[in-house]
Parts: structure tokens; C-alpha cells; sequence
């Protein structure tokens, strides 16, 4: 039976790029196809868990949510401190089941007793963190516990990555929304009254039940007890290049929900998450699921500067189809959210604008990371400037002009990485040999 799906990305690729598709263009596609069918799916089963959240609850319990969210997303840093990006790195290069299996047990090891050792100093020095967020101590417990579950969930399905398994990738992509709205009706058809924390409880479950089938079902034979100096120290070289990215990745994705709830309301808080949600993480989402596919495929692609051209190609078609899509799926989705989350045709054009810039971003970062430790390091570098920029604007603007200040700091700071990227890397890649 003939794939019609993988005829028509592989005439588009012709078309794009004016040249024949090569048999690991080929393999990238039909991975790719495997993924975007579990992300889509499960994207689509996440925004109907996200819209009937925020419309169910309110924009003020949303909001708590997108709180406890976001103070996780800084958490989890120091539980993966960039491992399971240095896994995939090295994972993908050689399809060794020794090697594969050294590397993953190794990284496993060390993500689990740093996500130990990170958790106990957070319930030690809580009170500290407490006011450094501005949440209560019972909204900083919940963050703790989803920055645990979390990070489980992400190495977990790194691991996945790294193996090239890309059909249980998919399913994982299906089955974690799935769950979590699953648990989130049942909640809902037996409590009268919901809070943030029925949101809360049903992500939870999702992220655990998730992450204990693969890793003891699926992934069990390639986790030993054994650790590997040699490569933890591989593993860490690179995890310190990858770390600075990471930590502005938090920054930047996540200052702006803890600067509102600081600053305004988290009725505010609850209606930029519809926003946000609707426009850029529904685009990053997309982008999320085709660089699962190439970073990986972009560590064994020997030709960088072809890669690199490639791409650069591919930019204008992003903008041109992805800007009117995303507008009209803000549109839509936010109709869904209901009257208390109003339209703002400004905000609507903002918002696309963004979303189409941290798309383009993420494709150039990942390219980069996929070369070198000097790759990571070029990427690592423009990412600590744009976490810089945008914590700087949006500390200034919110006060100023609310929840328009978010959006525009993205714009203005995802430029600028953007165009480090470009001016540095093209430096760095006439340097560049394999």
C-alpha cells in the first residue's frame, strides 16, 4: 500500500530545495510522519484539556495553574542541568546497544540523584523560594512535586528519542493528554466545586503514568545499574554547554507569568496563558514535535553548511503559511475559551508574530546544538542574551502596559537570538569541516 503522506513531503522537499531526497531525508520523514501523527493528535487532546480547564475554572484559577506551571519550569532545572539533551546528542550518533545502553544508564543516574538531591534542598530552603516567587507554601509544593514528575517524563521520553523510537514517541504523544484529560472529566463529573488544583492532580497523573510504563515496560533493558565515568564526563561537558540554554529557556518561558502574578492579577495570568497557549505554545508545539525528528537526524548529517542552507530556505515558507494559521487558529481556539477571555485584534497579531519567531528560533537552535560542543556553546550564548533582553523588558513594560509587554519582549527578544545565531554561525561554519 503506497504512503501518500510520504510522497507528498517528499515532492514538497523536492520543490522546497530543487533536488532529490536521499535515504536519510527519507528516514527523516517517515519519523517525522510517525510523530506528527502522536503529536497532533495528542495537541489537539491538549487543547481541549487547556480550553475547558480555563473555561471551567475561570481566568483566576487558570491562572493559578499557568502559576504553579511556571515556578515549576524553573525547578526542574537543576534535576536535568541539559543531561537528557547531551543523551540524545551522543545516543544518536552510533546505534550500539552497549554504547546506548552505557550512555542511558549513566544519564539516568545522574538526572535521578540530582532531582534528589534538588528536591530536598527546595523543602530545606523553602521559605526562601517561597517569597523569591511570591506564592504560597502550598503552591511551592505542588510546583516541587511537577518539577519531579516532570522531569521524569522528559528524560524518560529522551530516552525514547535517542533510540529512534519514533512509533512509541508517538504513542507517548498521544497517551499523556489522553490521561490527563481523562482524569481532569472525572473530576469534573464528580466534584461540585473544581479548583486549580483538580488541573494540577490530573497533569500529575498523566506525567507519572506515562513515565513509569515506558521506563519499566518499554525501556527496562537499556537501564542497569551501572554508571560509566568515561561517559558521564562526555555527558557533562556537553550538559555545561547545553546548561546555560536551559536555564534561559526557563527564564525567558516562564518570567513573564511570575512577573504578571507579582505585578497584576491572576485573572491577568489566566488570560495570557489563553493567549499564549493559543498561539505561541500551539506553534511551538508543532515545531516541537519535527525537531524530536531532526535534531537527533541532524547529528548523523555529515554535510552542516547543505543542513544550514537548507533551512534557510525553508524560513520564508514558515512565515508565509504559519503567520495567517496561527491567527486564525487564536482566533478560534480563544472563541472556545469563552467570553471572559475578550479578543484584542492587537494582541491576536502579536501573539502570531511571536509564536512564527520562537518556531524559527527553536529550528536554528536545534541545528546548532546538533553540530558541536562549540554548536551548543554558539546557541547556549544567544539564548543567555535573549533571556537577558526579555527579563529586562518585560521587569520594565509590565508595570507599564500589562500583558502587551509579554509579547513584545518575546518579539524583540527571539530577534535578537535569531540574529546572533545567524551572524555567529555562519562564522562558525566556514570553520567547519564535517
Amino acid at each position: 500500500m503506497k504512503n501518500y503522506a510520504s510522497e507528498i513531503l517528499e515532492y514538497v522537499y523536492k520543490k522546497i530545495f530543487g533536488e532529490e531526497t536521499t535515504p536519510l531525508i527519507r528516514s527523516f520523514i517517515r519519523d517525522f510522519q510517525v510523530v506528527a501523527i502522536g503529536s497532533g493528535i495528542g495537541t489537539f487532546l491538549g487543547l481541549i484539556f487547556q480550553v475547558l480547564a480555563g473555561r471551567i475554572l475561570g481566568p483566576s484559577e487558570y491562572g493559578l495553574f499557568s502559576l504553579v506551571q511556571s515556578v515549576a519550569m524553573f525547578l526542574y532545572v537543576p534535576m536535568l542541568l541539559g543531561f537528557n539533551t547531551a543523551m540524545v546528542k551522543y545516543n544518536s550518533e552510533k546505534e550500539d546497544i552497549g554504547r546506548q545502553t552505557r550512555i542511558i544508564s549513566t544519564a539516568f543516574i545522574i538526572v535521578i540523584s540530582l532531582t534528589v538531591i534538588s528536591s530536598a534542598l527546595y523543602f530545606l530552603f523553602r521559605s526562601h523560594f517561597v517569597r523569591m516567587f511570591s506564592v504560597s507554601d502550598n503552591l511551592f509544593y505542588l510546583a516541587i512535586i511537577f518539577a519531579v514528575l516532570f522531569t521524569l517524563y522528559t528524560i524518560a521520553t529522551e530516552i525514547v528519542r535517542s533510540l529512534f523510537k519514533m512509533k512509541i514517541l508517538a504513542i507517548c504523544q498521544f497517551a499523556y493528554p489522553t490521561i490527563m484529560l481523562s482524569v481532569f472529566l472525572l473530576f469534573v463529573l464528580t466534584k461540585p466545586i473544581l479548583s486549580f488544583k483538580s488541573v494540577v492532580y490530573s497533569t500529575f497523573f498523566a506525567y507519572g503514568a506515562v513515565s513509569i510504563v515506558l521506563l519499566t515496560v518499554f525501556l527496562r533493558k537499556y537501564l542497569k545499574l551501572s554508571f560509566s565515568k568515561e561517559w558521564a564526563g562526555t555527558l557533562s561537558k556537553y550538559s555545561l554547554f547545553a546548561l546555560t540554554g536551559v536555564i534561559s529557556c526557563a527564564i525567558y518561558a516562564n518570567i513573564d507569568k511570575i512577573l504578571i502574578n507579582k505585578y497584576m492579577t491572576t485573572t491577568d495570568l489566566g488570560i495570557y496563558k489563553a493567549y499564549y497557549l493559543s498561539s505561541i505554545n500551539l506553534a511551538g508545539l508543532f515545531s516541537m514535535a519535527f525537531n524530536m525528528v531532526f535534531f537527533p537526524t541532524a547529528s548523523k548529517y555529515e554535510n552542516k553548511r547543505m543542513l544550514f542552507h537548507k533551512i534557510n530556505k525553508l524560513v520564508p515558507y514558515i512565515i508565509v503559511i504559519g503567520l495567517p494559521l496561527i491567527l486564525v487558529c487564536e482566533f478560534v481556539i480563544l472563541k472556545f475559551y469563552g467570553k471572559q477571555y475578550y479578543l484584542n485584534p492587537l494582541w491576536l497579531i502579536l501573539f502570531a508574530i511571536a509564536g512564527i519567531i520562537v518556531v524559527i528560533d527553536g529550528l536554528y537552535g536545534w541545528f546548532f546544538n546538533s553540530i558541536s560542543n562549540k554548536g551548543v556553546g554558539l546557541t547556549a550564548f544567544a539564548a543567555a542574551v535573549l533571556a537577558s533582553v526579555n527579563f529586562g523588558l518585560n521587569f520594565i513594560l509590565i508595570p507599564l502596559i500589562g500583558i502587551a509587554a509579554c509579547v513584545v519582549s518575546v518579539i524583540i527578544s527571539f530577534a535578537i537570538c535569531i540574529t546572533i545565531e545567524l551572524l555567529l554561525g555562519k562564522r562558525y561554519l566556514l570553520g567547519y569541516h564535517k
